[in-house]
Protein backbone atom coordinates (compact mmCIF):
# COMPACT_ATOMS: atom_id res chain seq x y z
CA UNK A 1 0.00 0.00 0.00
CA UNK A 2 1.27 3.38 -1.16
CA UNK A 3 1.93 5.83 1.55
CA UNK A 4 0.56 9.24 2.08
CA UNK A 5 2.86 12.17 1.57
CA UNK A 6 2.51 14.61 3.82
CA UNK A 7 2.63 17.98 2.38
CA UNK A 8 5.15 20.38 3.46
CA UNK A 9 4.62 23.42 5.86
CA UNK A 10 6.52 26.32 5.38
CA UNK A 11 5.94 27.90 8.86
CA UNK A 12 7.01 31.25 8.15
CA UNK A 13 4.51 31.69 5.26
CA UNK A 14 1.71 31.33 7.76
CA UNK A 15 3.21 32.57 10.68
CA UNK A 16 0.41 35.82 10.78
CA UNK A 17 -2.31 32.99 10.80
CA UNK A 18 -0.31 30.61 13.13
CA UNK A 19 -0.02 33.99 15.63
CA UNK A 20 -4.00 34.01 15.12
CA UNK A 21 -4.80 30.71 16.06
CA UNK A 22 -2.76 29.47 18.40
CA UNK A 23 -3.45 32.37 20.71
CA UNK A 24 -7.35 31.67 19.92
CA UNK A 25 -6.63 28.74 21.28
CA UNK A 26 -4.78 29.77 24.37
CA UNK A 27 -7.06 32.05 25.01
CA UNK A 28 -10.22 30.22 25.21
CA UNK A 29 -8.06 28.53 28.47
CA UNK A 30 -6.93 31.34 30.10
CA UNK A 31 -10.55 33.15 29.97
CA UNK A 32 -11.88 29.75 31.93
CA UNK A 33 -9.28 31.51 35.10
CA UNK A 34 -10.34 35.31 34.23
CA UNK A 35 -13.20 36.26 36.59
CA UNK A 36 -16.85 37.78 35.09
CA UNK A 37 -16.20 40.58 36.66
CA UNK A 38 -12.76 41.29 34.69
CA UNK A 39 -13.09 39.55 31.11
CA UNK A 40 -11.69 42.87 29.60
CA UNK A 41 -8.36 41.06 30.61
CA UNK A 42 -9.47 38.81 27.63
CA UNK A 43 -9.74 41.75 25.88
CA UNK A 44 -6.37 43.16 26.13
CA UNK A 45 -5.06 39.94 25.57
CA UNK A 46 -6.81 39.38 22.36
CA UNK A 47 -5.60 42.89 21.49
CA UNK A 48 -2.07 42.02 22.25
CA UNK A 49 -2.50 38.87 20.05
CA UNK A 50 -3.59 40.75 17.36
CA UNK A 51 -1.00 43.53 17.31
CA UNK A 52 1.35 40.57 17.44
CA UNK A 53 0.11 39.62 14.19
CA UNK A 54 0.22 42.79 12.81
CA UNK A 55 3.70 43.61 13.09
CA UNK A 56 4.36 39.96 12.23
CA UNK A 57 3.88 40.43 8.94
CA UNK A 58 6.98 41.81 7.37
CA UNK A 59 8.32 38.82 8.82
CA UNK A 60 6.25 36.79 6.89
CA UNK A 61 7.96 34.84 4.18
CA UNK A 62 6.86 35.20 0.41
CA UNK A 63 6.21 31.91 -1.40
CA UNK A 64 3.41 29.12 -0.95
CA UNK A 65 3.07 25.92 1.64
CA UNK A 66 0.52 23.09 2.11
CA UNK A 67 1.06 21.79 -1.57
CA UNK A 68 0.23 25.84 -2.82
CA UNK A 69 -2.88 25.77 -0.66
CA UNK A 70 -1.68 28.67 1.16
CA UNK A 71 0.14 31.79 -0.43
CA UNK A 72 2.06 34.97 0.96
CA UNK A 73 3.42 37.67 -1.20
CA UNK A 74 3.45 42.02 -0.77
CA UNK A 75 -0.06 42.63 -1.56
CA UNK A 76 -1.45 39.43 0.60
CA UNK A 77 0.71 41.51 3.79
CA UNK A 78 -1.49 44.81 2.80
CA UNK A 79 -4.67 42.69 2.89
CA UNK A 80 -3.90 40.94 6.00
CA UNK A 81 -3.00 44.24 7.48
CA UNK A 82 -6.45 45.66 6.75
CA UNK A 83 -8.19 42.81 8.51
CA UNK A 84 -5.53 42.59 11.31
CA UNK A 85 -6.07 46.67 11.69
CA UNK A 86 -9.98 46.28 11.65
CA UNK A 87 -9.57 43.48 14.45
CA UNK A 88 -7.79 45.47 16.85
CA UNK A 89 -10.18 48.45 16.51
CA UNK A 90 -13.01 46.37 17.03
CA UNK A 91 -11.71 44.69 19.81
CA UNK A 92 -11.09 48.20 21.73
CA UNK A 93 -15.07 49.01 20.34
CA UNK A 94 -16.34 45.61 21.81
CA UNK A 95 -14.48 46.16 25.31
CA UNK A 96 -16.04 49.06 26.10
CA UNK A 97 -19.77 48.41 24.82
CA UNK A 98 -20.44 45.58 24.99
CA UNK A 99 -19.26 45.97 28.68
CA UNK A 100 -21.73 49.46 28.95
CA UNK A 101 -24.60 47.29 28.01
CA UNK A 102 -23.73 44.19 30.44
CA UNK A 103 -23.42 41.54 27.49
CA UNK A 104 -19.69 41.29 27.72
CA UNK A 105 -18.13 37.53 28.15
CA UNK A 106 -14.53 35.96 27.52
CA UNK A 107 -15.25 33.91 24.36
CA UNK A 108 -16.15 36.65 22.31
CA UNK A 109 -12.72 37.88 22.06
CA UNK A 110 -11.87 34.26 21.15
CA UNK A 111 -14.39 33.97 18.90
CA UNK A 112 -13.59 37.55 16.79
CA UNK A 113 -10.00 35.84 16.81
CA UNK A 114 -11.21 32.60 15.42
CA UNK A 115 -13.50 34.96 12.53
CA UNK A 116 -9.85 36.93 11.94
CA UNK A 117 -8.07 33.38 11.49
CA UNK A 118 -11.17 32.74 8.96
CA UNK A 119 -10.60 36.14 7.06
CA UNK A 120 -6.23 35.49 6.78
CA UNK A 121 -7.53 32.04 5.04
CA UNK A 122 -9.37 33.42 2.38
CA UNK A 123 -6.95 36.16 2.09
CA UNK A 124 -3.77 33.77 1.72
CA UNK A 125 -5.98 31.16 -0.16
CA UNK A 126 -4.61 29.54 -3.17
CA UNK A 127 -6.93 26.65 -2.99
CA UNK A 128 -10.87 26.30 -3.29
CA UNK A 129 -10.36 24.29 -0.43
CA UNK A 130 -8.41 26.75 1.80
CA UNK A 131 -10.97 29.31 0.41
CA UNK A 132 -14.00 27.42 1.49
CA UNK A 133 -12.52 26.28 4.61
CA UNK A 134 -11.29 30.37 6.01
CA UNK A 135 -15.55 31.37 4.12
CA UNK A 136 -17.11 28.55 7.37
CA UNK A 137 -14.79 29.41 9.75
CA UNK A 138 -15.25 33.13 9.50
CA UNK A 139 -19.19 32.73 9.36
CA UNK A 140 -19.59 30.18 11.98
CA UNK A 141 -17.57 33.15 14.51
CA UNK A 142 -19.61 35.61 13.22
CA UNK A 143 -23.47 33.30 13.15
CA UNK A 144 -22.54 32.75 17.43
CA UNK A 145 -20.85 35.90 17.78
CA UNK A 146 -24.41 37.84 16.09
CA UNK A 147 -25.83 35.66 18.69
CA UNK A 148 -24.06 36.32 21.55
CA UNK A 149 -26.30 38.97 23.49
CA UNK A 150 -28.09 36.26 24.78
CA UNK A 151 -31.15 36.49 25.90
CA UNK A 152 -32.11 39.73 23.34
CA UNK A 153 -34.44 38.74 21.06
CA UNK A 154 -33.62 40.92 18.28
CA UNK A 155 -29.83 39.44 18.72
CA UNK A 156 -31.08 35.94 18.56
CA UNK A 157 -33.29 36.73 15.42
CA UNK A 158 -30.22 38.07 13.50
CA UNK A 159 -28.08 35.24 14.28
CA UNK A 160 -30.99 32.76 13.35
CA UNK A 161 -31.22 34.24 9.96
CA UNK A 162 -27.70 34.68 9.06
CA UNK A 163 -27.12 31.17 10.16
CA UNK A 164 -30.06 29.80 7.21
CA UNK A 165 -28.57 32.31 4.84
CA UNK A 166 -25.28 31.57 5.12
CA UNK A 167 -25.87 27.66 4.55
CA UNK A 168 -27.36 28.64 1.40
CA UNK A 169 -24.04 30.67 0.42
CA UNK A 170 -22.29 27.80 1.82
CA UNK A 171 -24.29 25.13 -0.32
CA UNK A 172 -23.89 27.12 -3.38
CA UNK A 173 -19.89 27.58 -3.14
CA UNK A 174 -19.57 23.62 -2.47
CA UNK A 175 -21.80 22.94 -5.71
CA UNK A 176 -19.61 25.37 -7.37
CA UNK A 177 -16.72 23.91 -6.36
CA UNK A 178 -17.53 20.62 -6.92
CA UNK A 179 -18.41 21.49 -10.63
CA UNK A 180 -14.69 23.38 -10.83
CA UNK A 181 -12.76 20.44 -9.85
CA UNK A 182 -14.87 17.97 -12.11
CA UNK A 183 -14.19 20.43 -14.85
CA UNK A 184 -10.85 20.60 -14.33
CA UNK A 185 -9.56 18.04 -12.00
CA UNK A 186 -7.77 20.59 -9.70
CA UNK A 187 -8.74 22.44 -6.54
CA UNK A 188 -5.52 24.86 -6.85
CA UNK A 189 -6.04 28.35 -7.63
CA UNK A 190 -3.05 28.10 -10.33
CA UNK A 191 -3.46 24.68 -11.77
CA UNK A 192 -6.99 25.54 -12.96
CA UNK A 193 -5.76 28.60 -14.58
CA UNK A 194 -3.12 26.90 -16.67
CA UNK A 195 -5.75 24.30 -17.18
CA UNK A 196 -8.90 26.49 -18.81
CA UNK A 197 -6.77 27.10 -21.97
CA UNK A 198 -7.01 23.43 -22.80
CA UNK A 199 -9.51 22.13 -24.82
CA UNK A 200 -10.30 19.22 -22.84
CA UNK A 201 -12.07 20.63 -20.33
CA UNK A 202 -15.83 20.78 -19.79
CA UNK A 203 -16.38 24.63 -20.27
CA UNK A 204 -20.47 24.35 -19.56
CA UNK A 205 -19.37 22.54 -16.17
CA UNK A 206 -16.61 24.82 -15.05
CA UNK A 207 -18.59 28.35 -15.72
CA UNK A 208 -21.01 27.06 -14.41
CA UNK A 209 -19.06 25.94 -11.30
CA UNK A 210 -17.61 29.51 -11.29
CA UNK A 211 -21.38 31.19 -11.13
CA UNK A 212 -22.30 29.34 -8.19
CA UNK A 213 -19.01 30.10 -6.02
CA UNK A 214 -19.54 33.94 -7.20
CA UNK A 215 -23.13 33.53 -5.80
CA UNK A 216 -21.75 31.53 -2.51
CA UNK A 217 -19.10 34.99 -1.78
CA UNK A 218 -21.89 37.33 -2.88
CA UNK A 219 -23.72 36.03 -0.22
CA UNK A 220 -20.59 36.93 2.48
CA UNK A 221 -20.07 40.71 0.85
CA UNK A 222 -23.89 41.37 0.47
CA UNK A 223 -24.21 41.99 -3.69
CA UNK A 224 -27.55 42.17 -4.92
CA UNK A 225 -29.59 40.11 -4.87
CA UNK A 226 -28.01 38.28 -2.37
CA UNK A 227 -28.09 40.66 0.12
CA UNK A 228 -31.29 40.36 1.77
CA UNK A 229 -29.81 39.35 5.60
CA UNK A 230 -27.82 42.54 5.81
CA UNK A 231 -30.04 45.21 6.99
CA UNK A 232 -31.92 43.03 9.77
CA UNK A 233 -28.61 40.83 11.09
CA UNK A 234 -26.49 44.63 11.26
CA UNK A 235 -29.63 45.57 13.08
CA UNK A 236 -30.09 43.30 15.61
CA UNK A 237 -26.15 42.21 16.25
CA UNK A 238 -24.53 43.92 19.06
CA UNK A 239 -23.04 46.89 17.09
CA UNK A 240 -18.95 45.99 17.79
CA UNK A 241 -19.77 43.20 15.69
CA UNK A 242 -21.86 44.64 13.06
CA UNK A 243 -18.86 46.77 13.00
CA UNK A 244 -16.49 43.94 12.88
CA UNK A 245 -18.51 42.09 10.38
CA UNK A 246 -18.87 44.76 8.13
CA UNK A 247 -15.45 45.22 7.82
CA UNK A 248 -13.45 42.10 8.04
CA UNK A 249 -15.63 39.77 6.17
CA UNK A 250 -16.22 42.29 3.25
CA UNK A 251 -12.49 42.45 3.06
CA UNK A 252 -12.01 39.00 3.12
CA UNK A 253 -15.04 38.07 0.66
CA UNK A 254 -13.89 40.29 -1.69
CA UNK A 255 -10.33 39.07 -2.20
CA UNK A 256 -11.59 35.48 -2.50
CA UNK A 257 -13.26 37.08 -5.28
CA UNK A 258 -10.49 38.94 -7.03
CA UNK A 259 -8.55 35.21 -6.24
CA UNK A 260 -11.23 33.58 -8.45
CA UNK A 261 -11.66 36.36 -11.30
CA UNK A 262 -7.61 36.75 -11.59
CA UNK A 263 -7.67 32.90 -12.42
CA UNK A 264 -9.81 33.20 -15.21
CA UNK A 265 -7.02 35.31 -16.95
CA UNK A 266 -8.23 36.52 -20.46
CA UNK A 267 -11.68 34.01 -19.80
CA UNK A 268 -12.83 37.04 -17.44
CA UNK A 269 -14.66 38.59 -19.89
CA UNK A 270 -16.94 35.57 -19.85
CA UNK A 271 -18.64 36.39 -17.22
CA UNK A 272 -17.68 39.97 -17.25
CA UNK A 273 -21.48 41.10 -18.13
CA UNK A 274 -22.43 39.10 -14.66
CA UNK A 275 -19.57 41.26 -12.82
CA UNK A 276 -21.37 44.30 -14.43
CA UNK A 277 -24.48 43.74 -13.25
CA UNK A 278 -23.67 42.69 -10.47
CA UNK A 279 -22.46 46.18 -9.52
CA UNK A 280 -25.35 48.30 -10.66
CA UNK A 281 -27.83 46.39 -9.04
CA UNK A 282 -25.58 46.51 -5.57
CA UNK A 283 -24.69 50.34 -6.15
CA UNK A 284 -28.13 51.49 -6.96
CA UNK A 285 -30.35 49.12 -4.69
CA UNK A 286 -27.66 50.35 -1.70
CA UNK A 287 -27.83 53.94 -2.74
CA UNK A 288 -31.93 54.24 -2.91
CA UNK A 289 -33.08 52.30 -0.59
CA UNK A 290 -30.69 53.81 2.23
CA UNK A 291 -32.85 56.90 1.43
CA UNK A 292 -35.63 55.61 3.04
CA UNK A 293 -34.34 54.41 6.57
CA UNK A 294 -34.53 56.09 9.71
CA UNK A 295 -32.49 53.19 11.91
CA UNK A 296 -28.87 54.00 11.85
CA UNK A 297 -27.65 50.83 11.74
CA UNK A 298 -30.24 49.97 9.01
CA UNK A 299 -28.63 52.82 6.65
CA UNK A 300 -25.28 51.99 7.67
CA UNK A 301 -25.97 48.30 6.12
CA UNK A 302 -27.78 49.71 3.12
CA UNK A 303 -24.93 52.21 2.73
CA UNK A 304 -21.99 49.05 2.80
CA UNK A 305 -24.36 47.30 0.03
CA UNK A 306 -23.68 49.87 -1.94
CA UNK A 307 -20.31 50.26 -1.27
CA UNK A 308 -20.11 46.53 -2.51
CA UNK A 309 -20.86 47.53 -5.60
CA UNK A 310 -18.12 50.06 -5.79
CA UNK A 311 -15.53 47.10 -5.13
CA UNK A 312 -16.96 45.01 -7.30
CA UNK A 313 -16.31 48.04 -9.86
CA UNK A 314 -12.55 48.19 -8.74
CA UNK A 315 -12.72 44.02 -9.42
CA UNK A 316 -14.20 44.67 -13.23
CA UNK A 317 -10.65 47.11 -13.35
CA UNK A 318 -8.27 44.62 -11.97
CA UNK A 319 -8.46 42.30 -15.03
CA UNK A 320 -6.87 44.87 -16.92
CA UNK A 321 -3.79 46.41 -16.31
CA UNK A 322 -4.15 48.44 -13.35
CA UNK A 323 -3.74 45.69 -10.99
CA UNK A 324 -5.32 45.14 -7.49
CA UNK A 325 -4.40 48.77 -6.07
CA UNK A 326 -8.28 50.14 -6.48
CA UNK A 327 -10.17 47.45 -5.10
CA UNK A 328 -7.68 46.96 -2.24
CA UNK A 329 -7.49 50.89 -1.61
CA UNK A 330 -11.19 51.14 -1.32
CA UNK A 331 -11.20 48.16 1.33
CA UNK A 332 -8.73 49.61 3.11
CA UNK A 333 -10.98 53.45 2.85
CA UNK A 334 -14.25 51.55 3.66
CA UNK A 335 -12.66 49.83 6.74
CA UNK A 336 -11.05 53.19 8.27
CA UNK A 337 -14.45 54.83 7.37
CA UNK A 338 -17.08 52.48 8.36
CA UNK A 339 -15.27 51.94 11.57
CA UNK A 340 -15.40 55.64 12.47
CA UNK A 341 -19.18 55.45 11.75
CA UNK A 342 -20.11 52.37 13.67
CA UNK A 343 -17.79 53.81 16.97
CA UNK A 344 -19.88 56.95 17.28
CA UNK A 345 -22.83 54.83 17.39
CA UNK A 346 -21.15 52.69 19.86
CA UNK A 347 -20.90 55.63 21.94
CA UNK A 348 -24.27 56.44 21.79
CA UNK A 349 -25.83 53.89 22.50
CA UNK A 350 -27.07 53.51 26.10
CA UNK A 351 -27.11 50.42 27.96
CA UNK A 352 -30.27 49.22 27.26
CA UNK A 353 -30.87 47.74 23.51
CA UNK A 354 -32.60 49.96 21.89
CA UNK A 355 -31.81 51.01 18.04
CA UNK A 356 -31.10 54.30 17.38
CA UNK A 357 -32.67 56.40 14.97
CA UNK A 358 -31.98 59.30 12.80
CA UNK A 359 -33.68 61.34 15.50
CA UNK A 360 -31.09 60.51 18.59
CA UNK A 361 -28.01 62.69 16.35
CA UNK A 362 -30.85 65.95 16.80
CA UNK A 363 -28.38 68.11 18.67
CA UNK A 364 -24.85 66.02 18.61
CA UNK A 365 -23.22 69.00 18.21
CA UNK A 366 -24.11 70.40 21.66
CA UNK A 367 -23.97 67.51 23.52
CA UNK A 368 -20.42 66.25 21.58
CA UNK A 369 -18.59 68.17 19.40
CA UNK A 370 -15.68 65.50 19.24
CA UNK A 371 -18.33 62.55 17.99
CA UNK A 372 -19.93 64.82 15.98
CA UNK A 373 -16.69 65.88 14.06
CA UNK A 374 -15.75 62.38 13.66
CA UNK A 375 -19.35 61.02 12.27
CA UNK A 376 -19.27 64.11 9.81
CA UNK A 377 -16.19 63.03 8.97
CA UNK A 378 -17.17 59.14 8.25
CA UNK A 379 -20.11 60.24 6.72
CA UNK A 380 -18.31 62.94 4.51
CA UNK A 381 -15.96 59.87 3.23
CA UNK A 382 -18.80 57.06 2.93
CA UNK A 383 -19.96 60.31 0.29
CA UNK A 384 -16.78 60.72 -1.35
CA UNK A 385 -16.33 64.23 -0.67
CA UNK A 386 -12.39 65.22 -0.98
CA UNK A 387 -9.80 65.60 0.88
CA UNK A 388 -10.99 62.10 2.60
CA UNK A 389 -9.73 58.54 1.51
CA UNK A 390 -13.45 57.90 0.76
CA UNK A 391 -12.92 60.36 -2.20
CA UNK A 392 -9.48 58.72 -3.28
CA UNK A 393 -10.78 55.42 -2.73
CA UNK A 394 -13.84 56.29 -5.61
CA UNK A 395 -11.41 57.86 -7.49
CA UNK A 396 -9.39 54.60 -8.13
CA UNK A 397 -12.59 52.52 -8.69
CA UNK A 398 -13.87 55.06 -11.46
CA UNK A 399 -10.77 55.42 -12.92
CA UNK A 400 -9.69 51.29 -12.94
CA UNK A 401 -13.33 50.80 -14.93
CA UNK A 402 -12.91 54.02 -17.17
CA UNK A 403 -9.30 52.63 -18.64
CA UNK A 404 -10.91 49.23 -18.84
CA UNK A 405 -13.48 50.42 -21.53
CA UNK A 406 -16.03 50.71 -19.33
CA UNK A 407 -17.32 54.46 -18.97
CA UNK A 408 -20.88 53.90 -18.85
CA UNK A 409 -19.99 52.20 -15.31
CA UNK A 410 -18.14 55.53 -14.43
CA UNK A 411 -21.41 57.11 -14.66
CA UNK A 412 -23.62 54.94 -13.08
CA UNK A 413 -21.26 54.80 -9.92
CA UNK A 414 -21.62 59.06 -10.55
CA UNK A 415 -25.64 58.65 -10.03
CA UNK A 416 -24.94 55.83 -7.46
CA UNK A 417 -23.14 58.36 -5.20
CA UNK A 418 -25.13 61.03 -5.86
CA UNK A 419 -28.14 59.25 -4.38
CA UNK A 420 -26.52 58.04 -1.54
CA UNK A 421 -25.18 61.67 -0.91
CA UNK A 422 -28.47 62.40 -0.19
CA UNK A 423 -28.68 60.42 3.20
CA UNK A 424 -25.22 60.85 4.00
CA UNK A 425 -25.95 64.91 3.88
CA UNK A 426 -29.41 64.59 5.63
CA UNK A 427 -27.89 62.85 8.49
CA UNK A 428 -24.91 65.42 8.84
CA UNK A 429 -27.19 67.88 9.17
CA UNK A 430 -29.24 66.71 11.47
CA UNK A 431 -26.02 66.41 13.93
CA UNK A 432 -26.38 70.03 13.49
CA UNK A 433 -29.67 71.06 13.34
CA UNK A 434 -32.01 71.50 16.75
CA UNK A 435 -31.13 70.74 20.49
CA UNK A 436 -31.55 67.65 22.65
CA UNK A 437 -32.77 66.93 26.20
CA UNK A 438 -30.78 64.19 26.02
CA UNK A 439 -27.58 64.25 28.67
CA UNK A 440 -24.15 64.78 27.37
CA UNK A 441 -22.68 61.72 25.51
CA UNK A 442 -19.40 60.71 26.97
CA UNK A 443 -16.68 58.13 25.73
CA UNK A 444 -14.87 56.10 27.25
CA UNK A 445 -10.69 56.06 27.02
CA UNK A 446 -10.63 52.47 24.97
CA UNK A 447 -13.33 53.57 22.34
CA UNK A 448 -11.91 57.02 22.15
CA UNK A 449 -8.32 55.51 21.43
CA UNK A 450 -9.83 53.96 18.55
CA UNK A 451 -12.43 56.23 17.26
CA UNK A 452 -9.22 59.01 16.92
CA UNK A 453 -6.94 56.51 15.38
CA UNK A 454 -9.67 56.10 12.42
CA UNK A 455 -9.89 59.31 12.09
CA UNK A 456 -6.98 60.33 11.87
CA UNK A 457 -6.93 57.91 9.17
CA UNK A 458 -9.11 58.95 7.02
CA UNK A 459 -7.58 62.40 6.90
CA UNK A 460 -3.90 60.95 6.59
CA UNK A 461 -4.25 58.43 4.11
CA UNK A 462 -6.88 61.14 2.19
CA UNK A 463 -3.90 63.89 2.37
CA UNK A 464 -1.22 61.67 1.55
CA UNK A 465 -1.88 60.32 -2.62
CA UNK A 466 2.00 59.09 -2.75
CA UNK A 467 0.04 56.07 -0.53
CA UNK A 468 -1.66 54.86 -3.24
CA UNK A 469 1.57 54.18 -5.66
CA UNK A 470 2.69 51.84 -3.01
CA UNK A 471 -0.34 50.26 -2.84
CA UNK A 472 -0.05 50.16 -6.94
CA UNK A 473 3.27 48.47 -6.67
CA UNK A 474 2.05 46.45 -4.38
CA UNK A 475 -0.79 44.71 -5.50
CA UNK A 476 -0.29 44.60 -9.15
Amino acid sequence: MAQIALPGIEFMVILQILIIFVSATALLLIDLFIPTAQKRITALLALAATIAALVAGPFSQAGTTMANAIAFGPSTLIINSIILFATAISILFASDAMHKQGIERGETYVLMLLATGGMLLLAQGSSLVTLFMGLELLSIALYVLTAIAYPRIASEEAGLKYLIIGAFGAGFLVFGIALTFGATGSLVLSEIAARIPSSGIERGFFFTGIGLMLVGFGYKVSLVPFHMWTPDVYQGAPTPITAFMSVGSKVAGFIAIIALVQMLGPEAQVIAPVLMALAVLTMLVGSVVAINQTSLKRMLAYSSISHAGFVLLGVLGSTQASGLRAPIFYLAAYTLTNLAAFGVIMSLEGSDERDLTLADLRGLWSRNPLLTAIMGLALLSLAGVPPTVGFLGKFLVVSAVWQAGYGWLALVAALASAFAAFFYVRTLLTMFSGTSDEPRATTSTSSALALLIVAVGIIAVGLMPWSISALALAGS
